[in-house]
């Protein structure tokens, strides 16, 4: 049966990866990618918002035409379910609410008040009334309009919403119990299949739908490139049809329990921490060439020291860089671990049971050059000192995402288009909802034009102030005279029997009376969170305060992936030590050679980021190309015979044809490990073929 323990496993665990739905578990959002905090937290809640769930549609013209257009669009969007027409149509409640403290939230005209004579005021109006050709709506609480109410301007034609120097606008809401990203992918197709080249529509979800798509294809096409690579590689290596399917076989079972074992830790886990196996597995695969060329399946004999001194020192830079609080690192690392883990223990004990009779393969080497290691080691000393004064280091997480560029330009068409004012979206957060209202009165003092649907509510504080300045106003001898006044029109006599009164008990509010108002507000742990749209050029100064946070991806995270790439640099240096000092304990006299697998890729690496903006996956991935190239060093200095030579080249090609492809991909988060990986390998592959060594032989 130890024959079939390769199909058996592989068999084992690909049943359980369906049967958990594993797949529906790897996410392509970018807040896989996001470290865990608070800020993310609250992201996540912002975004769960109805007021990010809008399709806004737009028809170029304000012809008859243009305006037909947008009618059959309208039809034919209102059929597919989940979606709605935007409505202003507020509850019951929030209208009793709004009249009963209309002279709260509305600003008193001083100027109008002081120079009001009732009599002459009530004359207009009721000849506004009888002269007119269309009902007037009067208001009687307020029949004088001696409160000012702030005006919404809008453009209206043919009964709807017009952008200028455009055309014609409208606006739909998606179900609130819309979360999902299939749900999102079955409205972006439709409204897709019935758009036309006239008409462009825009949602926040057409991010997530079109950012996904692209991933998953730019990942199938690297994991399809990569695979097929790898795969003629080791037939054209081993040449071993049975060789060749049980290694495979073992790669993709490591990867299969590395997923599952994440599954189990975490809500989801990110693709690209699957696309980062796939070439972890390319390190793996050296555990069984060195095993293989040095006949250990042919002896049935387990223990190779070098090797397990390669996978220790590998295994044990990705636990100490595991404690990087970096989602992405934590969930790459932590698969790694687990796949070189079970890869390891497959390669060194049951391949010498399952026996593989070793094929020669002749590898034929010239190295017509040959450098002295100290020149390796000096000229990169050198490079090093200039190329780390160069660093620009680079905190936009999104700027590890999928860059949606053609997304992009019709977000900012709308945003361009809606936002007059220029204005940017904060968030606010509070103890209780009497300090949340508060909080957004004061921003509002501070910049007369922020917006929010919490505009409408009043703080106690408020309610106490205006109480106070309404009881010194005018208010009370104006109502007195209307009513002597009048009775001497035709006006009914109790028609405005509640003008110019005022609420004398402060509101008080509970969370799901809000929601019926709705006020776009949501509890977060014990706290209560809402939105403000501020003023562009206040919006620097408004991020000071302690209740207010950013929703802008580099500046929420900004801090976070400065802390956590101090961390890394930690956690990597520290790694570094240990690997060193297992170098030189190892190496002794051949130390200089073994430390040139450490610098001299290190030098490669910092001179190509000194031309870039560094990002926190660039010093990720120098830190593993470092526990990778201690394999090579322990390898070539303890073992210099041809069996070791031959799996020292073929691992370092078959790694370099693994992470080399990653450089393929546009997104930049892959293609920055691919980058740093690639000139590793590289230059892990100069040191193989071109480092002078002592006893080195010529031909392989």
């Amino acid at each position: 049966m130890i024959k079939y323990f390769n199909y058996i496993l592989f068999t084992i665990l690909i049943t359980l990866f369906f049967l958990f739905n594993i797949n529906n578990k790897i996410s392509t959002n970018i807040n896989a990618l996001l470290p865990q905090s608070e800020n993310k937290e609250l992201l996540e809640e912002f975004l769960s918002f109805e007021s990010n769930k809008k399709v806004l549609i737009a028809v170029k013209g304000l012809d008859k035409k243009s305006l037909e257009e947008l009618k059959e669009f309208e039809r034919n969007i209102q059929k597919i379910s989940g979606i709605k027409k935007e409505t202003n149509i507020q509850s019951k409640d929030f209208i009793q609410y709004k009249d009963k403290y209309y002279f709260y939230l509305n600003e008193l005209n001083k100027n109008k008040i002081a120079n009001l004579d009732v009599k002459e005021e009530l004359n207009s109006l009721y000849n506004s009334v009888i002269n007119s050709f269309i009902t007037i709506d009067i208001n009687k609480k307020d029949p004088f309009e001696l409160a000012k109410q702030k005006e919404i301007q809008i453009n209206i034609k043919n009964g709807k919403l017009v952008l200028e120097d455009y055309g014609y606008i409208s606006i739909y809401s998606l179900d609130k119990n819309i979360n999902s990203l299939n749900a999102y992918e079955k409205i972006y197709d439709e409204i897709k299949n019935i758009e036309t080249k006239n008409v462009t529509t825009f949602s926040s979800i057409y991010y997530f739908v079109e950012n996904s798509r692209y991933i998953k294809n730019d990942v199938n096409k690297i994991v399809l490139l990569a695979g097929t690579l790898l795969v003629f590689l080791y037939f054209f290596i081993l040449r071993n049809i049975s060789l060749l399917s049980n290694t495979l076989l073992t790669l993709a079972s490591s990867s299969l329990f590395a997923t599952l074992i994440l599954t189990f830790i975490y809500e989801e886990i990110s693709i690209f921490v699957l696309v980062f196996g796939l070439s972890i597995s390319t390190i793996a695969i050296d555990y069984m060439f060195h095993h293989y060329f040095h006949k250990n399946y042919e002896r049935k004999s387990a223990f190779n020291k070098e090797v397990f001194l390669g996978f220790f020192t590998t295994f044990s830079a990705f636990f100490i860089l595991s404690f990087c609080n970096f989602l992405l690192i934590e969930q790459i690392t932590r698969f790694a671990m687990v796949s070189l883990l079970i890869s390891y223990v497959i390669f060194a004990f049951i391949y010498p049971k399952i026996s593989f009779r070793q094929k020669d393969f002749n590898l034929y080497t010239q190295n017509k050059i040959s450098i002295k290691k100290f020149y390796f080691f000096v000229m990169s000393i050198l490079v090093l000192f200039f190329s780390l004064q160069n660093i620009n280091l680079d905190f936009d997480i999104k700027s590890l995402d999928y860059n949606n560029k053609k997304l992009k330009e019709k977000e900012e068409f709308f945003k361009h288009n809606f936002n007059k004012n220029k204005q940017k979206t904060v968030l606010i957060k509070a103890s209780n909802i009497n300090e949340l209202i508060l909080f957004n009165e004061r921003i509002k003092e501070f910049d007369s034009l922020a917006s929010s649907s919490l505009d409408k509510l009043l703080s106690k504080e408020k309610f106490e102030k205006t109480y106070n300045d309404l009881e010194k106003s005018q208010l009370k001898i104006i109502k007195s005279s209307l009513e002597k006044e009048i009775i001497n029109t035709s006006f009914k006599k109790d028609l405005f029997i509640n003008a110019y009164d005022y609420e004398v008990s402060e509101p008080s509010y509970s969370y799901e009376e809000l929601k019926e108002f709705g006020i776009a507000i949501k509890k977060y742990k014990n706290e209560y969170i809402s939105y403000i749209n501020v003023s562009e050029n206040k919006y620097e100064r408004i991020l000071k305060e302690d209740f207010i946070y950013s929703l802008s991806l580099k500046t929420l995270f900004e801090k976070n992936l400065q802390k956590e790439l101090e961390k890394i640099i930690i956690l990597g240096l520290s790694s570094l030590i240990f690997i060193t000092l297992i170098i030189i304990f190892i190496t002794k006299n051949k130390m200089i050679q073994a430390l040139n697998f450490l610098i001299f890729p290190s030098a490669l690496i910092f001179l190509y980021l000194s031309f870039i903006p560094v990002n926190i996956l660039h010093i990720f991935m120098f830190f593993i190309i470092l526990s990778i190239s201690i394999d090579y060093a322990i390898y070539s200095s303890k073992d210099n015979s041809k069996q070791t030579n031959k799996a020292i080249i073929f691992s370092a090609i078959s790694s370099f044809a693994g992470f080399g492809v990653l450089i393929f991909s546009d997104i930049n988060s892959l293609f920055s490990i691919g980058s740093v990986a690639t000139l590793g390998i590289l230059a892990i592959l100069i040191l193989i073929f071109f480092q002078k060594v002592d006893n080195a032989s010529k031909s392989l």
